[in-house]
């Protein structure tokens, strides 16, 4: 083999480094996480930098590998087309194209590929300083190809601009906890904040039958007798009926102007207006009026305009932040676990964190059926008319018991996991 062969199969392995170059660089840089490159960005890595600048033109990227991509393929094929042809004739062209081919598929493509998705970050880093400068020389030529590309794009008319689904995001929150970008308290909070929107204020409400309102009848002493026993700042207050609110009375205002004076005090007249919403309201339309008209509390209204309860603003930040405690809350445990392997289950939790805690799972149209649904709502759909302690239904494989309930409401369930042999049809009431 003289030099000139032997520079000819050098410059075939040149060419086929190039193609794994450009073939690491395009699969990194779709890889790779501009968050984290941002993080060493503002930490000084000027490697950083210029990855960022990489991704913030991905267009011209992209356009700048497929140029290098394709030259240096082309280029491999004719070398090796030549020093074959030179060497063993016309008659091996057909077995070095196939040979070549499947060398750049492996060595070129396949491979580089593979290990540039497994260390995206660091190869996008250790790439970015090159692949900067093959964006800058192959500029006019990647304008022109885009000019022309742009121009036949704009002769046909596309699909509609594709948008990620609520869906999608949920399924890449779920991801990035898997791998470990995000934590447990991250996850849910994300969560919440996508499901904010979608939450009325019927989901969060304190129902009328726990709100503790005054009576605008009540004396002077049944109303400080009444107070003494709350923990709330501000009550409501009607007249005749809960159905008929008229305002809402501030606790402290209340006590002050009592010490101050020394008749009797005209509870009226301390009053703020009452702000009544509709049970179908969205929770993030509502917590934008209360903090633009300052409010602390909203009546809730059904249909008919009769009370349904109240909500306040902490009510409405606990659905996106979780439980919001103090000094004077109750610690009452939601899901408790019993002796008998069953469970002790609050009938306001929610169906949904019921069935995480317990590993049941459900599909995504049996989710979105009990999307914001409570215990308490799922046990009286499963009844024909209003159950009583000890009837119980099956669900999901798990038989719900009513533990125990107050008139007409039902405070707590059990709950026991039923063997798969022994699971009757789900929804069935016994």
């Amino acid at each position: 083999m003289d030099d000139g062969s032997r520079i000819s199969w050098l410059i075939v392995v040149f060419l086929l480094f190039g193609a794994m170059y450009f073939a690491v660089a395009e699969t990194a840089f779709a890889s790779v996480s501009r968050t984290r490159l941002k993080t060493y960005a503002d930490k000084g890595d000027p490697r950083a930098a210029k990855a960022l600048f990489v991704t913030d033109n991905m267009d011209r990227a992209i356009t700048t590998i497929l140029i290098g991509t394709n030259v240096v393929h082309l280029a491999a094929a004719s070398v090796v087309t030549v020093n074959v042809t030179r060497i063993w004739g016309l008659s091996a062209v057909t077995v070095s194209t196939l040979i070549t081919t499947l060398a750049v598929f492996f060595f070129g493509e396949m491979l580089p590929k593979s290990i540039a998705r497994k260390y995206s970050e660091r190869l996008s880093l250790s790439t970015a300083g090159s692949l900067c400068f093959f964006m800058f020389i192959l500029r006019p030529v990647a304008a022109l190809l885009t000019l022309i590309g742009n121009g036949a794009a704009a002769l046909t008319k596309g699909d509609s601009e594709a948008s990620v689904t609520e869906n999608e995001i949920y399924d890449i929150i779920e991801d990035m906890t898997e791998e470990g970008s995000l934590n447990e308290e991250q996850k849910d909070l994300i969560s919440s904040a996508l499901s904010f929107g979608d939450v009325t204020v019927e989901s969060i409400l304190t129902s009328r039958v726990d709100v503790a309102a005054i009576d605008v009848s009540m004396s002077e002493k049944e109303i400080l007798d009444f107070i003494k026993e709350q923990n709330h700042s501000r009550i409501p207050v009607y007249e005749k009926t809960i159905d008929n609110i008229i305002g809402i009375l501030q606790i402290r205002k209340y006590i002050k102007d009592y010490i101050r004076n020394d008749e009797p005090l005209d509870i009226r007249g301390l009053l703020d207006e009452p702000y009544f919403v509709h049970q179908s309201t969205k929770i993030d339309d509502l917590l934008q009026i209360m903090s633009t008209r300052k409010l602390n509390m909203a009546v809730v209204t059904d249909n008919y305009g009769g009370t349904l309860g109240i909500v306040t603003v902490e009510d409405i930040l606990e659905e996106l932040v979780g439980e919001i405690w103090d000094e004077d809350d109750r610690v009452v445990k939601n899901i408790v676990p019993l002796k008998d392997g069953a469970w002790s289950v609050n009938a306001e939790e929610h169906v949904i964190d019921v069935l995480d805690e317990l590993d049941v799972r459900y599909d995504e149209e049996e989710e979105d059926r009990i999307l914001n649904k409570l215990m308490s709502e799922l046990a009286f759909e499963n009844f024909p008319g209003i159950p009583k302690e000890g009837d119980s239904f099956q669900y999901l494989g798990l038989l719900i018991t009513i533990l125990s309930m107050k008139r007409s409401r039902i405070y707590r369930l059990r709950v026991e996991k039923l063997p798969e042999d022994a699971a009757a049809e789900e929804g069935g009431a016994e």
